[in-house]
């Protein structure tokens, strides 16, 4: 993997599933290690490309690729499920960072999973991040889901294509690129590994009920321009985690690619401690449920 100078490949089995990492090495000045988990279809060099160099400049990174093979049950046909994913990320922490605290970081469908793992174990989370993810699939999100499902399965690969490109970014970076460079980008789409179990259990997905067990901090990074994953859907996670803080990115879905090196700030600073401020974002401190509904007007 040439994500990084010097990164350490290794695997973990978890039951049926064989999950495979991507270690920066050792921990720069006794900083807390920052574990990066994947969104839908994703692996670790696909989404986090720009930003696991400029965290590793000063953490232990450690990036995760998840399984979608079943590592709660024997069935090989039952559904993905977000525990079942949660316990990927738990046996991989036991394994390769045991004994410490971690700060782990989730994108997506990954915040949701960072979400399992913080509510069942908090002694071993000194810090959460999500960014773009969201707690309930609602009506909305789940016709844009059926969408993606139906393209897919026509195999209008083309129009899939068209469609996340649509969603995932934001009208100004679609604008600030030539129409050239946007028919390559829809040319180069490809369905990541994994995609149709991870859609399938996006399309249900619901860990509402596990917000009032995060204990951790907790930085809520959400887009005011994501077409697909909405910004109120960040609003619900900042209202349901206690003293969880908000920040608010002008970007669409793909804050990672569209802001790598202001994502990077947030969470180096979060993760370090250091309050953050900066005219590319808006942080709200002590995002509870009141100050939320202010925030949407």
């Amino acid at each position: 993997m040439s994500i990084y100078p010097g990164v350490q490949a290794g695997t973990v089995e978890v039951g049926a599933a064989t999950v495979r990492f991507y270690d920066a090495g050792v921990t720069p000045d006794d900083s807390t290690p920052v574990v990066l988990v994947h969104g839908t279809g994703g692996r670790a060099e696909t989404h986090f490309f720009t930003l696991y160099p400029m965290l590793a400049s000063r953490h232990r990174v450690i990036a995760i690729d998840l399984s979608d093979a079943n590592s709660d049950t024997d069935e090989e046909t039952a559904p993905l499920s977000t525990t079942g994913l949660a316990r990927q990320i738990v046996e991989l922490l036991d394994r390769v960072v045991a004994g410490q605290k971690v700060a782990l970081v989730g994108y997506s469908l990954g915040a949701a999973i960072a979400i399992e793992v913080a509510a069942s174990r908090s002694e071993t989370i000194d810090s959460l991040v999500l960014l773009n993810g969201w707690a309930r699939t609602d009506n909305e999100l789940r016709l844009r889901l059926a969408l993606w499902e139906r393209l897919r399965d026509a195999g209008d690969l083309h129009s899939l294509a068209e469609f996340m490109t649509l969603n995932v970014y934001s009208r100004s970076f679609l604008n600030a690129r030539s129409w050239n460079d946007i028919v390559q980008m829809v040319a180069s789409y490809a369905v990541g590994p994994g995609s149709d179990r991870q859609m399938a259990l996006n399309k249900t997905l619901d860990v509402s009920g596990r917000l009032s067990h995060v204990k951790s901090r907790t930085l809520v990074v959400g887009s005011r321009f994501d077409h697909l994953i909405s910004f109120s859907h960040s609003l619900e996670l900042a209202g349901g985690i206690q003293g969880s803080v908000l920040a608010e990115l002008q970007c669409g879905h793909g804050s990672v690619t569209e802001r790598p090196a202001e994502v990077f700030r947030l969470i180096d600073q979060f993760v370090r401690r250091i309050e953050s401020r900066s005219e590319n974002s808006s942080v709200y401190e002590d995002a509870s449920l009141s100050q939320l509904n202010t925030f949407k007007g």
